[in-house]
């Protein structure tokens, strides 16, 4: 019966064993697997941030543009305002350098 005892008592000890080290293994590879998938869960969320990035920044210059383009019309306006007072008094200016011209020669 002592000898049945010892073998049984060995045998539980290596099922014991054995389930541990299948216990081990299975951890590792749970661990691997959590790794994996969190490594993937942050690639998904840096690109998903990245993607929402570009788009708030897209918007951002469209909605500057679209207020700049009044400023900007008015400030076209205004310039083809002063271009056309300049041609207005390009007789006069003309007229004017005539005269200093004519002057200085005739101080000569």
């Amino acid at each position: 019966m002592t000898v049945e005892l010892v073998k049984a008592i060995k045998e539980a000890e290596r099922k014991a064993e054995s389930i541990i080290r299948e216990a081990q293994q299975e951890a590792r590879q749970m661990q691997k697997n959590a790794k994996a998938n969190a490594e993937s869960i942050l690639r998904d969320t840096i690109n998903e941030a990245e993607q929402e990035a570009k788009e708030l920044i897209n918007k951002a210059v469209e909605e500057a543009s679209s207020e700049a383009e009044p400023l900007k019309e008015k400030r076209r306006e205004e310039i083809l305002q002063l271009k056309e007072k300049a041609a207005e008094r390009l007789p006069e200016a003309v007229s004017m350098l005539k005269d200093e011209v004519v002057k200085i020669d005739a101080d000569n």
